[in-house]
């Protein structure tokens, strides 16, 4: 359990609590009644407003947000939202630190911040459903809480507040911190006792803010979730554009190169090299760092070019793509891509696979441009956004608070990429005493398949690894992997293994089950 420390808004939280929920301490009844009286009762510090308190008890107004499975886990819950930190910002904007927290009628004594996407803006609906399996947080009786990252905005991309020193300050780890210090007593206040284990779970720009507390602020959370996170986006969207650059100059025209058909030949020709290197042929390659996959197999013969081959240029030209931007010395400023079987993909919700040659968001204004390195790296290194960066690799005080540290990037996420969050996680080793100590708090998973943070034609993208990180954390039991399944492959099962090990086919069993496969550590390792 943390100690969440007092806020940086005010005075402590008071609060008084209805008489129905107080119990000496333990726990009271929460419900649709004590809900709606909670905006009355409770005593906020200065500057600190409750916008709205409701009770929830239909899944209707969620139906939109939750896969069937997850509407079906539906449990009541108290919604509240609010605000604090209200200011006047540059040019005489109004910014606030926005905040939701919803508290389950049954609750389970544990609180999970929900992390935040793109460049935030607006309050998503609090449910923990990432990395939950078929049970998000919330259903499960967490209570959840998310921010704004302390601006508000209608768009997820609006980088109209990087003019705003405090704004940025919060959207760095500010809003976080202060949000989960704020809810952490109001939670206390309406169950009569403060949450027993605090977790946080986020991917993307959550991924980013997941990784920040286990820098910044190690001592808030007991257990963290970090997928694809967007740890380095000065550095990164030099890399979506470069990829899509370099692509697109094999088209003469800066268009998009390749058919349809011939990036789906390209995933075919990628399978054929490498998706048996795990023991099975099932579309899936687990064992990414062991694929090589050539394009120059592909090269067309002699002067018969068509959808299913390439020309020398454009298998040269992959291979240049995918190893990522480097300066002018030649070095990489930003890790390559894993050619993996998603790079083709067309998601109706999600960035479509590297092949499509499109550039990352913050990208798109240069397209048109031709690549200068050296004019990106100057608005890299000069980018609001980079003082914010999750680059520490000291985590000694994480460690000591004996927390856990889960990472996981979908192989085929066009906009981050998974040798990068890789790389850190073999930097944090290095630092924090080598891989037999950090496996003792730390755990870094490859998703095949995966887009950015789900999705993908052919991937296992959905997992409960909420369940392993909160057994982890309370009970010791370091997973030995976690089990994904997903929508694109019905009735199919894999253990996602820790790394350096790889999912591998005993060679025995249907083959479509989490049972019919082990982790094992190749011997490179």
């Amino acid at each position: 359990m943390k100690f969440m420390g007092n806020l940086a808004v005010g005075a402590a939280l008071l609060c008084t609590v209805p008489a129905a929920m107080a119990d000496n301490g333990v726990a009271g009844e929460l419900n649709a009644g004590t809900c709606a009286a909670l905006k009355a009762s409770l005593m906020l510090p200065e500057g600190v407003s409750l916008t709205s308190v409701k009770a929830v008890t239909s899944v209707s107004a969620l139906e939109s947000q939750l896969k069937p499975a997850q509407a079906k886990a539906f449990m009541p819950y108290c919604q509240i939202t609010g605000e604090f930190e209200k200011r006047k910002g540059v040019k005489g904007k109004d910014y606030a630190i926005g905040f939701g927290l919803n508290l389950p009628f049954d609750w389970n004594g544990r609180f999970l911040f929900q992390g935040g996407g793109g460049l935030n803006g607006l309050i998503r609906e609090p449910l923990g459903a990432l990395a939950a399996g078929d049970t998000p947080a919330l259903f499960r009786g967490f209570a959840v809480a998310s921010t704004d990252s302390g601006h508000q905005s209608d768009t997820v991309f609006d980088p109209s507040f990087f003019e705003d020193q405090q704004a940025l300050l919060n959207f760095y780890s500010g809003a976080v911190s202060k949000t989960a210090k704020l809810v952490s007593q109001l939670i206390t206040g309406v169950y009569s006792q403060p949450a027993q284990n605090n977790y946080f779970v986020g991917c993307s720009t959550g991924g980013r803010e997941a990784m920040t507390m286990s820098q910044r602020f190690p001592d808030l959370f007991d257990g963290i979730i970090a997928g694809a996170p967007a740890r380095q986006t000065n550095y990164s969207e030099i890399a979506d554009l470069y990829v899509a650059k370099t692509l697109r100059a094999l088209s003469g025209n800066n268009q998009p190169p390749f058919s349809d058909k011939k990036q789906k030949a390209v995933e075919q020709a990628l399978l054929a090299q490498c998706d048996g290197l795990d023991g099975r042929e099932d579309g899936l390659i687990f064992a990414v760092e062991q694929c090589e996959f050539d394009p120059g197999k592909m090269i067309c013969d002699g002067q018969q070019h068509s959808d299913s081959c390439l020309t020398t240029e454009e298998a040269e030209g992959l291979v240049t793509a995918f190893n990522g931007p480097a300066d002018s010395n030649g070095n990489n400023v930003y890790p390559g891509f894993f050619f993996d079987t998603g790079i083709d993909d067309k998601p109706a919700r999600s960035a479509p696979g590297l092949l499509s040659a499109q550039p990352g968001p913050l990208g798109r204004a240069r397209i048109d441009e031709p690549f200068d390195i050296d004019r990106e790296l100057a608005i890299a290194d000069g980018f609001p956004l980079e003082p914010g960066n999750a680059t520490l690799t000291n985590l000694s005080t994480f460690v000591v608070e004996e927390n856990k540290l889960m990472f996981f990037h979908g192989v085929s996420d066009p906009w981050f990429s998974a040798k990068d969050t890789l790389g850190y996680f073999n930097d944090m080793v290095a630092q924090n005493g080598g891989n037999e100590q950090v496996s003792q708090w730390s755990q870094f998973y490859f998703v095949p398949g995966m887009g950015h943070c789900r999705g993908g034609e052919q991937a296992l993208d959905q997992f409960d690894m909420l369940s392993s990180l909160v057994n982890w954390v309370e009970k010791g039991d370091k997973p030995d992997s976690v089990v994904a399944y997903g929508e694109s492959m019905p009735e199919e099962t894999r253990p996602l293994c820790p790394y350096p090990s790889v999912t591998t086919y005993k060679g025995e069993g249907s083959g479509n089950d989490a049972d019919s496969y082990v982790c094992k550590t190749p011997e490179s390792h």
